[in-house]
């Protein structure tokens, strides 16, 4: 097969304009993912957030058994208070009916200075029969379309009512089943945005209300003057799993404030827990299920706790825009024109030479800017000039 010049051009640009579009729907954006999730693992560590997450484990669920009663909550409080962290964090729904200790919980909660409780979103089974709407924190500084962020019509759990007035509440929605890169900040419940339960660690971090709030969908979610994080016009963020945390058992949180109390050494790192984000939240098997771009499994706590130290450390891993996929596709154009003026496998050594620099300039750029470069669009151009190169 013989072609001229312009003829190899105008085909090498339509196969990288479909790679451009087709790399970023599915099936295919999973490999984008995956790319950006390896760039994060081999990319030198960031400084370890101000975060600590405290796990309950199979082990723990064997000693207590689940639903936890008010009476391991308060526990909890009792013990984390000691080594005066900025924010407290529970992740499971502290949901009951009827329960002895709630009344001790609820004046251990009016105690603590941040406290951060999750409430769940869903949706409604019958959609003829709306229940009636609760009291829920709204941001109401937003500016552009939020179409793009997941509604919902239903609280489907939530803490009791002197439990949501003594802290602050911040929502889960439901997850699918597609590998995780991005969590949500915002959701919508009946047109009003509300702050997922990571914007609001967020705002109890830095210490802003949600009138400070600035939400631009597509944009940006503005902490007052303290952060602005990056957002999809879906309220989603970015999340980067490589940023590390401290992380100890519930058992060994109990112990350490008993070592505290009597001036012994402490079975955690007590000088990282000061100031900082504590969250208590389950890792056991049944809880992790959700699956992440990087073929691990995660707890719905550990993706929040991630997130959160994303936006502590203000380190967002993001895709390169448009023009860098333009950039790489000429980038492989002259590739394919250098490859046109050798033999075959001279040709061939230059197509793995330049996707291997590819990588290499891929680490550094993720690196020094937290930026993912493109992977289809460059294997799927290897792979055409080597095909098309073999059967000239």
């Amino acid at each position: 097969m013989h072609c001229s010049t312009r003829q190899f051009l105008f085909i090498s640009v339509l196969v990288g304009f479909v790679l451009m579009h087709e790399t970023r729907t599915e099936p295919f954006d999973k490999a984008e993912g995956a790319f950006a999730s390896w760039l994060e693992a081999y990319s030198p560590r960031p400084s370890p957030a101000p975060l600590a997450v405290v796990r309950i484990s199979d082990e723990d669920l064997k000693n207590s058994q689940w639903p936890w009663q008010p009476v391991d909550y308060s526990l909890f409080l009792n013990a984390a208070l000691p080594f005066h962290p900025s924010v407290l964090g529970i992740e499971p729904v502290l949901a009951w009916d009827k329960a002895d200790g709630v009344e001790t919980l609820h004046h251990k909660a009016l105690s603590t200075p941040k406290l951060l409780l999750a409430a769940e979103l869903g949706s409604l089974e019958d959609p003829a029969l709306v229940p009636p709407m609760q009291e829920v924190p709204v941001l109401r500084h937003v500016e552009g379309s939020v179409s793009a962020i997941d509604e919902y019509q239903l609280v489907s759990a939530q803490p009791g009512e002197d439990l949501r007035h003594s802290a602050a509440v911040g929502f889960f929605g439901p997850v699918g089943n597609r590998p995780i890169t991005r969590v949500p900040l915002l959701y919508r419940y009946h047109g009003e945005v509300v702050p997922s339960f990571v914007l609001q660690a967020a705002m109890l971090w830095y210490g802003v209300s949600a009138e400070e709030v600035r939400v631009v969908p597509g944009s940006y979610v503005e902490l007052g003057k303290a952060a602005r994080v990056p957002i999809d016009a879906d309220g989603t963020m970015a999340v980067n799993f490589t940023i590390p945390t401290a992380a100890f058992s519930y058992p060994d949180l109990l112990l350490s404030a008993e070592q505290l109390q009597t001036g012994h050494e402490t079975a955690i790192p007590a000088g990282q827990l000061k100031d900082s984000l504590i969250l208590l939240t389950r890792v056991d098997q049944e809880a992790r299920k959700l699956p992440l771009a990087n073929g691990k499994q995660s707890s719905r706590g550990e993706l929040a706790a991630a997130a959160i130290a994303t936006i502590q450390q203000q380190r967002y891993a993001g895709a390169a825009p448009v023009v860098v996929s333009v950039a790489v596709l000429a980038f492989f154009l002259g590739v394919g024109w250098a490859m046109s003026r050798v033999r075959k496998f001279p040709a061939t050594v230059i197509c793995v030479g330049a996707l291997a620099l590819y990588v290499l300039v891929s680490l550094g750029i993720f690196a020094s800017w937290q930026i993912a470069l493109p992977f289809g669009l460059p294997v799927g151009m290897s792979l055409f000039l080597l095909l098309f190169r073999q059967f000239e």
